[in-house]
């Protein structure tokens, strides 16, 4: 019966099957020291590192793949077709010492090499275990290769593949910029890391390298492309594929294929105001922000490379430099407004204005006309109240809640004037006055 089987395997290895499975190997039959249907041309593992073995899973064989470097090197299959914009699942089992991968070279345009991002590393173990991973074509490609990618492999075991299998999983499915981002994993990792999705949004920003999409305002609502080619404009509409990987703890979308700017010139969504100690908050990663009255306590120079922080009696916020480097130079006690999207990396997340209209002087009421402004009690209980001072002219009010929703409005009526606040949840919010010469920002709490 094992020969039948065995025989049966051999037949079947990169054949389709009605079932759509396109690979089904148990390493049993190799022909000048290599296993039929591998070792295909984008391979770079050395031959000898490629070795046979009787540890084997089922049957008699497996392969044996020896790197005991850092540098990952590359087992492939021999060519194969796939389908664009199609899912492959790749099920094999693993054992050993080293870390491994699963990827796909199908030539996809519109990157360097044209290959597929790769999975996450797993690490081989003493015994047999199966693991599953969900591989997506950009392209359709006759001369597409699936790989596995081995580093830091170590004697005796090395890491062992067997009974692999290749199968069509269907068309790739789409998810939103929420569905990606949002999580509840202490380590803030994306729950669709390693696949590969259909998405879209409004570009908030551009740079060379990438862009950041959403499409509403709000927590876990922004997300960073990783793109060298497509090269968007900010307030395009864009829909592309892309697999969903993390890096230093960024959660980011990579591989970019079938990418269309759909609109043009469309409204970006609203910058959520936020304080500057919540900069640091998983949920605001790749969002457009604001803040308002943040004094510059750290200037840019030295080991900051272009950074600087910002605080608003929060806690601080970095500002800068991935996009736009501030220019001139802030000094300390001055104070901004600084709109940007949030990015995380080298462990810090900061704010990354766009461009100079991103970081402006903040202008206070109290700056003009004499004017001295005060809003009390903070926190205020039911009632807040607000002294223009001298101030003349018509000044309109307004309350923005943490996620930056509107939440009270009006025109203030004398020159102290009270706001019922009674109505509101307890948290902190941002009062706006605005007249026909300045706007002016504070943060209030209320708790009741």
């Amino acid at each position: 019966m094992q020969m039948k089987r065995t025989i049966l395997l051999a037949s079947l290895a990169l054949a389709f099957t009605a079932q759509g499975q396109i690979v089904q190997s148990g390493f049993e039959t190799w022909t000048n020291d290599l296993p039929d249907g591998w070792f295909g041309a984008k391979s770079n593992i050395a031959m000898s590192g490629v070795v046979q073995t009787t540890n084997a899973h089922t049957g008699e064989f497996a392969a044996q793949l020896i790197n005991a470097t850092d540098s990952h090197k590359r087992f492939t299959t021999q060519p194969l077709t796939v389908t664009a914009n199609t899912t492959y699942t790749v099920n094999f089992w693993v054992r050993g010492t080293g870390e491994v991968r699963v990827g796909l070279f199908d030539n996809r345009p519109g990157t360097s090499f044209g290959y597929a991002p790769y999975s996450p590393y797993f690490d081989a173990t003493d015994t047999w275990t199966e693991r599953s991973v969900d591989v997506s074509a950009g392209a359709d490609a006759a001369d597409a290769e699936f790989i596995f990618s081995v580093v830091n492999t170590t004697a005796p075991d090395h890491v062992m593949i067997d009974d692999v299998t290749i199968t069509l999983a269907g068309a790739i499915e789409s998810a939103s910029i929420y569905d990606i981002q949002f999580t509840t994993l202490p380590n803030g990792d994306s729950p669709l890391i390693g696949q590969t999705i259909n998405t879209g949004g409004i570009v908030t920003a551009a740079y060379t390298g990438g862009f950041y999409i959403q499409n509403a305002s709000g927590p876990w609502q922004g997300i960073l492309v990783y793109d060298n080619f497509s090269a968007p404009a900010v307030g395009d509409s864009v829909t592309f594929t892309a697999a969903v990987t993390e890096f230093n703890n960024l959660t980011e979308l990579t591989g970019t294929t079938n990418f269309t700017v759909v609109l043009s010139g469309q409204p970006l969504p609203a910058a959520l105001v936020i304080n500057t100690g919540e900069v640091s908050e998983e949920a605001l990663e790749g969002v457009l922000v604001q803040v308002l009255n943040a004094t510059c306590t750290e200037v840019p120079g030295g080991a900051n490379f272009g950074k600087w922080k910002a605080d608003d009696g929060s806690g601080f916020g970095w500002i800068g430099k991935e996009i736009y480097t501030t220019t001139p130079d802030p000094q300390l006690g001055q104070v901004f407004d600084v709109t940007g999207v949030i990015s995380y990396s080298f462990g810090l997340f900061g704010i990354q204005p766009r461009d100079a209209n991103d970081v402006n002087m903040a202008t206070g009421l109290n700056e003009i006309s004499g004017s001295v402004v005060n809003v009390f009690p903070n926190p205020a209980n039911n009632t807040l109240t607000m002294d223009l001072g001298n101030l003349n002219g018509r000044t309109e009010y307004s309350l923005t809640d943490a996620t930056g929703r509107l939440v009270l409005s009006d025109v203030a009526t004398s020159d102290r004037s009270t706001i019922d606040v009674s109505g509101l949840n307890n948290g902190m919010y941002v009062i706006t006055l605005r007249n026909s010469s300045a706007v002016w920002s504070t943060q209030v709490s209320v708790q009741h």
